[in-house]
């Protein structure tokens, strides 16, 4: 609340709270009233509050860990094997359900154009723009040889085989059925709870058809292991830590098309 005063007694964070600052001093900005953590304030300041809530998971800024809030005693706590607060002993699965977020809607599902762009796109994009003005001047010299000037002919063919060339090595045909099963996952796909494994970062993005992360999960169905990866070109996935449960959606049919979701902005 800004213009507020810091004043009560030191309390560890719990769920719902947000962090406020005074003056160098946090404060903790609870639903049920206001508790500051530290020694009290030596001026009594006005406050301002930070861009953090303890409603999620976070990452610790010192580890780089995921971390998240036991409801138990509100103790900012990495996830074990167990899914148990090391500090109480409470369980965590509510807390990680939370974190998931909500479950991915019933098929099929609308993806905007922006998500599609953002899956079905060439390996090497510069390459696939030179094959298709290629390809283009190509194929408006064609018509000049054959009706007026037949020497323009073979330079028609060579524009047409180069476009052609460079958009096939450019968009390898694996490549496309990759993203089109992806697509598929995301549209007719069903849920399933998944947690990630492995956060991976491309070197070189513009190699990996903007590529920013790898990501790689896994889930269960019907009570089989089955592992998943897919590629990400949004820098925001790169906080993302192994252990942190996610959904995944796949294809009832096949398994191993699947993807995480939301498919993002």
């Amino acid at each position: 609340m800004p213009g507020g005063r810091c004043q009560g007694a030191v309390e560890q964070p719990g769920p719902g709270a947000q962090v406020w600052w005074c003056r160098g001093t946090s404060v903790m900005a609870f639903r049920d009233g206001l508790r500051r953590r530290g020694g009290r304030c030596s001026d009594g300041g006005a406050m301002r509050r930070a861009r953090i809530s303890l409603d999620a998971p976070y990452l610790s800024p010192e580890s780089g860990e995921f971390r998240i809030v036991c409801p138990g005693c509100g103790h900012a706590v990495t996830v074990g094997a167990e899914a148990r607060c090391m500090k109480c002993g409470a369980s965590l699965e509510a807390a990680l359900s939370a974190a998931r977020g909500p479950p991915p809607p019933l098929p099929p599902r609308r993806l905007t154009r922006a998500q599609r762009a953002a899956v079905s796109r060439p390996k090497l994009h510069k390459h696939y723009v030179l094959g298709t003005l290629a390809l283009w001047a190509g194929v408006m010299l064609l018509p000049v040889g054959l009706f007026f000037l037949r020497p323009l002919l073979l330079q028609s063919a060579i524009f047409i085989g180069m476009g052609l060339l460079f958009r096939r090595t450019s968009w390898p045909v694996s490549l496309r059925r990759e993203q089109q099963r992806q697509l598929k996952a995301w549209v007719w796909g069903l849920p399933a709870a998944a947690e990630l494994t492995r956060v991976e970062r491309q070197v070189a993005p513009t190699l990996h058809a903007g590529r920013v992360v790898q990501l790689d999960y896994v889930f269960t169905v019907h009570g089989q292991r089955v592992e998943g990866s897919v590629p990400s070109p949004h820098a925001s996935d790169l906080l993302r830590r192994p252990g942190e449960r996610v959904w995944a959606v796949y294809v009832a049919e096949d398994p191993g098309a699947s993807a995480l979701w939301p498919p993002g902005p």
